[in-house]
């Protein structure tokens, strides 16, 4: 059975105009990637951590790629680039448009995607048959359609996080926050049997998660609601939490400083990340200011996950 055509279009630009472009190309496109680029020129100094671009960094130089099941239209994606050049004070950059073989492209990716270990867990695609090794916890994730499948440096450093917290204290009620594929509840479901919700503001995102809480075999102790932060009724009816994990963004995470403290349990934690680590204390300060306590940092190459601790008061 031949497999349906598809078309890669892409274009090579800095990462600060990265989203910039990435909202010209999505018009259409069935799937969208921003991705570093080798490049020699050295690293430009980083923004303010109260920017966007600081919350968006990646790398100096990106590629921003977009996948079309249909032949897109050459000139109006043109067009599309060329505004956003024109807004980023960039010269425009080549479009380039291309017919990807006959082949099965989702296979392609996955095969790329090997098992990754990150402390006691594995997490794998389907097409990762071989067995985990005695004592490692076996997270079945599949890659794409929510951020979170285990690659990106600061789910790899949350899991570590979360490792730290298993070691720390018993987990009961479990909340993870913007969870995306759901790989971080999923994770501390499996190492702990705790109640997990698992929450995010994209409807896409929570049907992927309860997803893969049903490839995994998960019961109804893990369950994925669509909700907008801390206002949300399923969070207010599911608190107190004993672990809050939030892999999100630099200004949310501070938004929600005194959220956090008023939804962790005294003695509980909270996993932060999905900043850059110069943007410490950027979120740390309000944290801190709602009597949270610094209890561990870990940093996965540019990117920073924070474990808070809510003092037992006497």
């Amino acid at each position: 059975m031949s497999l349906p055509t598809q078309w890669r279009v892409a274009v090579a630009v800095s990462s600060i105009a990265a989203p910039a472009y990435e909202a010209a190309l999505e018009a259409d496109a069935v799937a969208i990637s921003i991705y570093e680029r080798a490049t020699d020129t050295p690293p430009r100094s980083a923004p303010e951590p109260a920017t966007w671009a600081g919350d968006l960094y990646m790398a100096d130089a990106c590629i921003v790629e977009a996948i079309f099941t249909e032949r897109p239209d050459r000139s109006a994606l043109e067009s599309s680039v060329a505004i956003a050049a024109a807004a980023s004070g960039d010269a425009t950059p080549d479009l380039i448009i291309e017919e990807l073989e006959d082949a099965d492209w989702a296979a392609k990716v996955l095969e790329s995607l090997p098992p990754i270990r990150v402390s006691r867990f594995r997490v794998r695609g389907s097409h990762v048959t071989e067995r985990a090794p005695p004592g490692v916890i076996d997270l079945l994730v599949e890659a794409g359609g929510a951020f979170g499948s285990g690659e990106h440096e600061t789910t790899k450093g949350c899991l570590r996080a979360l490792d730290y917290v298993l070691k720390q204290q018993s987990l009961h009620n479990v909340l993870d926050l913007g969870c995306g594929t759901g790989v971080l509840g999923l994770a501390a479901y499996k190492a702990a049997k705790p109640n997990v919700l698992l929450t995010d503001i994209d409807p896409r995102a929570v049907a992927v998660a309860n997803e893969t809480a049903r490839q995994n075999h998960a019961p109804h102790k893990l369950r994925a609601v669509t909700a907008n932060g801390w206002e949300s009724p399923a969070i207010k009816s599911a608190g107190p939490f004993d672990l809050v994990l939030a892999n999100i963004l630099a200004r949310p995470l501070r938004r929600m400083a005194g959220d956090l403290a008023r939804g962790l349990a005294p003695g509980g934690r909270a996993v932060l990340s999905g900043f850059l680590y110069w943007q410490e204390p950027f979120v740390l300060a309000p944290h801190r200011a709602q009597g949270l306590v610094l209890e561990r940092r870990i940093r996965q190459g540019d990117w920073l996950a924070l474990v808070l601790r809510k003092p037992i008061r006497p």
